[in-house]
Order: C-alpha cells, then structure tokens, then sequence
C-alpha cells in the first residue's frame, strides 16, 4: 500500500513539472485519463442504477464491485480540475465569444459551473444507489443517461469545431457500462477467495459479450451515419483519425476489441483465466479509445511527446483509483 501511494506521489510530480514545460499536452492527456477513470466509475453507477430494476443472478455476481467503483464518484471533479484549467489549451471555442444560447453556453465560466453541477448529480444517484432506494433507480437512470450525453458533448465533442452528432453521448455510456462490467468481474473473479461457479462465469461472460457488441454497433452506427450525410465538418472527426498514427491506432482499436468479443463469445470464454484476461484487455483498451476520442482533435498529427504524456497521465490516474479503491478493500476486510 505505501509502494503504490509513493508511486503516486512520485508520478505525479513529474506530471506537474510537465505542465510547466507543455501545459497543453498535459492538458490533453489529464482530459484522456480523466475520461478512462471515470468511464469505470461512471459504469458501476450505471450497473448500480440497473440492478435493482432487473432480478437475476447478476446482481449478487456484480455487487462487491459495484459498490467498490462508486466510492471513486468522488474523485470525478478533482480529476477534471486541470483539465478545467487547461480550457485554453484545449477547446477551440474558449477564444471565440459568440452572441446568443451558444455564446452563453460554450463560455468558460458556465463550462465550469456545468462540470461541477454533473459532480452533485452524480453524487446525488450514487446516494440513491447505495441507500438501496429501489424506487429511484428507474427516474436515476434517465439522468444519469442525460447528465453523460452532456457531459460527452461538453468535455469531448466540443474538442472540434463544427462536429456534432446525436449519437456520441451514447458512445461514451458504452464505453462505461463496458468498463464497469470489467471493473466489477475483476473485483469478483480476483478478489474473490473461492472459485467463481460455472453458472456465475456463464452470466458474466454473456455480460461481457454483449456490452462488447452494443459498443461495436454505436460505434459503427456513427461512423454510417456520418459517412453516409459526409459533411465536411462532421467527416473531419474521422478524417483525423484515420491518418498516420492515428489511422494505426485506429485499426488497432478496433481488431482488438472484435477479436476480444470472439474469444469471450467461442466455447473457452466461460472459463475463469479467459474471463480475467478479457476484463483485463476490456480495460487496457479503454484506456487506448480515451486517447483516440480526445487527443486527435487536440492534435492533429501523432506525435511521441504529447502521446506519452498522455500515458503518464493514465498512470497516475490509475495509480490514485488503485490506491484509493486497495484502501477501502482492506477497510472492509478487517470490518467484516
């Protein structure tokens, strides 16, 4: 526990005399780690609010991890804090001052005002969910699917000027309901001091598998869509994305998780050593799309700095989530 907590002291320091050094990059890469952070806080909330509304084996089976990620709710806002001061780095609009709605809405001051409002409204269903107020869950669903599609617009596409699409706050919340379901079989299969049932591992692996698909098919769906309308201003998103490094990495991103949704969905996916390195690999690429989704339209061209930065970055994120999560595990292994 101290070894982890003196890695993240350490890590973060060099992360803060980088943003001295390129305040933008780092600006950046902390917006891609935040984004990586909370899709799996975000998606134990999500399972939280679920749960309850559908009986089944799942609930007992996601349940330790459930109520490990939604302690990390708290960290959102303080994780987004120097994104929220490197506005100017980052979003083409914080120079601009338009007149009217839009000039009222992408002003920096509102920007902040809204980041903080989704922090309280998160706060307020992770209160919901671990009060076990079952009545709720349904009315704190629907928030929670609005408070994220604002989110998603406001924090990533707002990045590029002109794109817009109705679907990318649902882009996001797959990325989240995926994570937490990662998140929540790792807590289960690892931290779990019996062998995991044959029936539970069947259970998570057709969670796996089919949040792996409902992300396949929004992503698909936005990339059809935004072909098939090819408006300048909306292909550039993906135009970016498709060049140089970025067009590698996309290839990758997407071979990788295909080729996860098959090896989980082929007959040895039920079987406990697959279920860890699939949520293992579910996670890692989560952390890969959140640099695809923000850095491109920060910067257009792949380059070594900024992208390594943003690797840094999602260390010591991670590094905090894992101290702060391994601290309240103990905590509650010695309560009980």
């Amino acid at each position: 526990m101290r070894r982890l907590t003196v890695a993240f002291v350490i890590s973060a320091l060099v992360l803060l005399v980088l943003a001295v050094w390129q305040p933008g990059w780092v600006a950046a890469g902390t917006l891609a780690a935040a984004l990586n952070a909370s899709s799996v806080i975000l998606g134990c909330l999500l399972l939280g609010l679920i749960t309850p509304l559908i009986r089944g084996r799942w609930q007992l089976l996601l349940a330790p991890g459930t109520r490990l990620g939604l302690s990390g709710i708290w960290l959102i806002v303080p994780m987004l804090l120097p994104v929220l001061l490197g506005m100017a780095w980052l979003y083409p609009w914080f120079h601009v001052h338009d007149v009217g709605f839009r000039g009222v809405w992408l002003s920096p001051g509102f920007f902040m005002l809204r980041t903080l409002l989704y922090g309280v409204v998160f706060i307020v269903l992770q209160r919901w969910v671990v009060e076990q107020r079952r009545k709720r869950c349904g009315p704190g669903l629907i928030i929670f699917v609005l408070v994220s599609s604002l989110s998603a617009v406001d924090w990533l596409m707002s990045l590029q000027q002109g794109f817009a699409s109705s679907l990318f706050g649902l882009l996001l919340i797959a990325r989240q309901l995926l994570a937490g379901l990662a998140f929540c079989g790792l807590c289960v299969l690892c931290w779990n001091p019996l062998p995991l049932p044959v029936q539970q591992r069947t259970v998570l692996r057709g969670l796996l598998v089919s949040a792996l698909a409902f992300w396949v098919y929004v992503q698909f769906m936005q990339y059809l869509i935004v072909w098939s309308v090819n408006l300048a201003h909306e292909t550039q998103w993906y135009r970016v994305r498709e060049q140089g490094g970025w067009g590698v990495l996309t290839g990758l991103l997407v071979v990788a998780q295909l080729l996860c949704l098959l090896v989980l969905a082929s007959p040895v996916g039920h079987r406990e050593r697959m279920l860890i390195r699939g949520c293992c690999v579910i996670l890692l690429l989560g952390a890969v799309e959140s640099i695809w989704m923000s850095l491109p339209s920060v910067l257009t061209s792949m380059e070594v700095g900024p992208l390594l930065i943003a690797l840094l970055c999602q260390v010591v994120y991670g590094l905090g989530l894992w101290a702060w999560w391994q601290r309240l595990w103990q905590r509650r292994r010695h309560e009980t």
